[in-house]
């Protein structure tokens, strides 16, 4: 029984950093503007996703297994039972610690990519009550005074 849950919490920690590693590749696209390989990072991120939440039921049924609840003061009372499963268990804290960090810092770049995009549609488009600056075919457009050019 020990030897599953170990087998499950190694799975899940390398599927967690699998994930790390998409995260850092998510990263670098965001910093270097590489923006159209987001769409297949987050295809394969959400398969990533789907099976970290598979592996983490496994993991819970582990648990489970040995007369654990996935509670904190079980895990606890199970780190302290055996050693191999609290270094499995730390390995799989780690890893979840990092992807966790990773994926705050590349919120903080998409936010501030948003920023940036709607502050440069603000200054082309100009103020709301006024025509835009730049029609949709990139030409500029003319303001009118509200007056018929018949009249």
């Amino acid at each position: 029984m020990t030897q599953s849950l170990l087998t499950a919490l190694a799975a899940e920690t390398a599927a967690i950093v699998a994930f790390g590693a998409l995260l850092a590749e998510e990263q670098q696209a965001l910093v270097s503007g590489a923006l159209d390989a987001l769409p297949e990072l987050t295809e394969r991120k959400t398969q990533a996703v789907a099976k970290l939440a598979e592996l983490g039921r496994e993991r819970d049924a582990g648990l489970q297994a040995l007369g654990y609840d996935t509670m904190q003061p079980d895990v606890a009372a199970m780190q302290a039972a055996d050693a191999q499963l609290a270094r499995a268990w730390q390995a799989l804290l780690a890893a979840a610690a990092d992807a966790k960090h990773a994926n705050e810092t590349n919120g903080v770049l998409i936010r501030t990519r948003l920023t940036y995009t709607q502050q440069a549609l603000n200054v082309l488009y100009g103020p709301a009550e006024s025509a835009p600056l730049y029609g949709p075919d990139g030409r500029t457009a003319p303001r009118s005074s509200g007056g018929s050019v018949t009249a």
